[in-house]
């Protein structure tokens, strides 16, 4: 059987033919390592054949290839079919479509046509008749009528697979219990192909997602990169997207640039309440397993030394612990590390981590208070991480406690990469563009909104060669929308992978034209800057207005309670706008109340175009029952189930009705959140 992955193509696995440039490369690697071994370096009077190693060709190999960096080949952007193309896919071409590309820093869109072909887009913008013409009946062209399209969305931070839907215990791979610190585990050896929900991402305009090891454990194990699409194998290995050369024992790794690896490390409150510790025990075993790890590279290297010099005596075998060697290559700078932190006291821990080991962390995953300390997250060793987080999931724990709907524009003003992601299932990443909608509401600039879904975890992933952006050459990843990414409620109409489309029956609704431009949004610098003075925990309480007279103004559309029901009562026509007039709590006029008189020291509100609309309700909400989930002493307090056992007198027995509101408190922060949004 063979070893390597499972191709792409259905039917027997054949072997391509090599390429010239292929055995060019092969021939230049072979007798630049004959020349190595016999240059005039070599001391022939100290060694002898008795005492050359047998493999000492391999040797060489190895070492050299210790100081390569990761990255594509040299000819990758030459190639002319993607290695995950699926044989009978059919060219497509996409007509008349607003491309978002990503280039230019976000800002480039080009009005035209896209084609996709061999897993591959081909062509984009103006493509000639000529090229189309050479494709004959076998080309399905679909007519975008000016829609949005834009690359496939990329989840940077999800547990598809390892934490499966349905959620059932047989197929919960998300974290071992086994010790804090495991970076020989793969989160591969648990992807689950059966998880219901990848047809429910992609649907959602998901196509390449990052699948961590959950957060229990200081190192939890290596990540990998998955492209949601079915596959002809049905298996897990097909799915993956440059995975790591040496997962098949492949040798080409000695013949070109490895491939990045991913890997999840955490800090904070799960690997202390998993493990009955504290941050101090966390820190002190991510230092012994990078202790353990940096002598055997320093070995390796001194190894290296002396092969790379020809001192062949008593050498003996390339040292190497197959548990080690995954954090081995994290000192080697070849694995982007994914790092789960929350608080300023946990970001710094880690920083001062990678500078004691000098290793590079990739990202900073929540770090709901990174904000807050960005010259902080830029002291981490070599380049700034970038920060994934959410756009308002907020308050669930205490060191989520101090997190900022401002965060994302925060932190792209201090010149640090944003990305936003779902934590999936924390956040079903179907919505995935739901969190860079609302990241732009607050502040985030469109092009950097879309880009935190898209290119900009791409590129943090070391795969912005090939994913992320609509460019020739790229991975045929798109999304056609059925109006502007970014406008609430976008959905895709169409998602293609690997030029493949995957949703077999499309549904669109018919937008408005307003909901086909960039949405505008307000102006929150106040507000941004009230929660850095106030370290992330600004006052909300409202203001009362003395007069207790408030005048709403420039309202487009009034919605009221008509008995059972409510019905649109005023819509504005003709920019004829309403008005609403509340005294005293009540409605006193809504729509035209120009012969109305209103005190002068009333309120006034301009909803610039906004609607009206009675209040909204929501049931089973523990609001005002709890301040923070995880924190047992600021909830209240469990109910007593008098099925399950006798309720205590101290509540009133077991004929007692426990009600809500008797616990309720109103000056929680999510509570007074809820007032003003």
């Amino acid at each position: 059987m063979s070893c390597k992955l499972p191709s792409h193509h259905p039917g027997p696995i054949r072997r391509p033919a090599r390429s010239p440039l292929h055995f060019s490369l092969l021939a230049s690697v072979t007798v630049a390592l004959i020349l190595g071994l016999f240059n005039a370096k070599f001391n022939w009077k100290s060694a002898t054949t008795a005492n050359l190693p047998i493999n000492a060709v391999e040797i060489l190999r190895k070492c050299n290839s210790l100081s390569a960096e990761p990255g594509p080949p040299v000819d990758f952007y030459s190639r002319i079919e993607s290695d995950r193309f699926q044989s009978g896919t059919p060219p497509t071409l996409i007509r008349n479509a607003t491309i978002w590309t990503g280039r230019v820093s976000g800002h480039e869109i080009i009005v035209g046509d896209l084609l996709l072909d061999k897993g591959i887009i081909k062509e984009v913008g103006d493509i000639s008749q000529t090229i189309i013409d050479s494709y004959g009946e076998q080309l399905v062209v679909v007519d975008a009528a000016r829609a949005w399209v834009s690359p496939g969305i990329v989840d940077m931070h999800s547990h598809l697979g390892v934490d499966s839907a349905p959620s059932l215990n047989g197929a919960d791979d998300t974290n071992s219990f086994k010790g804090l610190v495991l970076p020989w585990l793969r989160s591969l050896d648990g992807l689950n192909t059966h998880d219901e929900a990848y047809l429910l991402s992609i649907s959602g305009g998901v196509t390449t997602s990052v699948v961590l090891p959950g957060s229990a454990d200081a190192i939890g194990g290596q990540a990998f990169v998955i492209k949601l699409r079915p596959t002809a194998e049905r298996t897990s290995s097909s799915m993956l997207l440059e995975p790591p050369y040496s997962l098949n024992n492949s040798d080409v790794e000695h013949l070109s640039r490895p491939r990045w690896r991913q890997m999840k490390h955490a800090c904070g409150e799960n690997p202390s309440s998993v493990y009955s510790g504290t941050r101090m025990d966390t820190i002190w075993a991510f230092r012994q397993g990078y202790e353990k790890a940096r002598k055997i590279k320093e070995s390796q290297d001194q190894y290296c030394v002396k092969a790379l010099s020809n001192q062949w005596n008593d050498l003996g075998e390339f040292p190497e612990d197959l548990q080690w060697e995954a954090l081995v290559d994290v000192l080697r700078g070849r694995v982007k590390v994914h790092n789960h932190c929350y608080e300023a006291t946990d970001l710094d821990g880690l920083v001062r981590l990678s500078n004691e080991f000098k290793f590079p962390i990739a990202a900073f995953h929540h770090a709901h208070e990174a904000y807050l300390v960005p010259d902080l997250v830029k002291k981490a060793y070599g380049l700034t991480p970038a920060v994934a987080m959410f756009a308002t999931n907020a308050r669930y724990k205490r060191e989520a406690y101090r997190g900022s709907e401002f965060a994302p524009r925060i932190l792209a003003d201090n010149g640090i990469k944003v990305v936003m992601k779902s934590d999936h299932p924390v956040l079903n990443s179907r919505h995935l563009v739901y969190e860079a909608q609302q990241a732009h509401y607050y502040g985030l600039p469109d092009n950097l909104a879309l880009a935190s879904v898209t290119s900009t975890p791409a590129t943090v992933m070391g795969l912005d060669h090939r994913i992320g952006f609509i460019k020739q050459g790229y991975d045929a990843d798109v999304i056609i929308w059925d109006s502007h990414p970014l406008a609430l409620g976008a959905a895709p109409k169409q998602v293609y992978i690997d030029g493949i489309s995957q949703i077999a029956q499309p549904f669109a609704v018919n937008k408005p034209a307003a909901f086909q431009v960039k949405p505008n949004t307000p102006n929150f610098d106040k507000e941004a800057k009230l929660a850095l003075e106030y370290d992330g925990l600004p006052p909300l309480k409202p203001v009362v207005d003395d007069s207790g007279v408030v005048l709403f103004t420039n309202i487009s559309s009034i919605y009221l309670r008509k008995g059972s029901v409510i019905q649109e009562s005023f819509a504005a026509a003709d920019n004829t706008y309403g008005t609403v007039i509340i005294d005293n709590g009540n409605v006193v006029c809504a729509g035209d109340c120009s012969d109305v008189s209103v005190a002068t020291n009333a309120r006034h509100v301009n909803l610039e175009g906004g609607s009206i609309s009675p209040s909204l309700v929501t049931f089973g909400s523990p609001l005002g029952l709890e301040e923070i989930s995880g924190e047992p002493s600021t909830r209240d307090g469990i109910v007593f189930d008098p099925l399950g056992g006798k309720v205590p007198s101290i509540v009133g027995g077991d004929g007692s009705i426990i009600r809500a509101v008797d616990g309720l408190q109103f000056d929680g922060r999510d509570a007074l959140l809820v007032k003003i949004v």
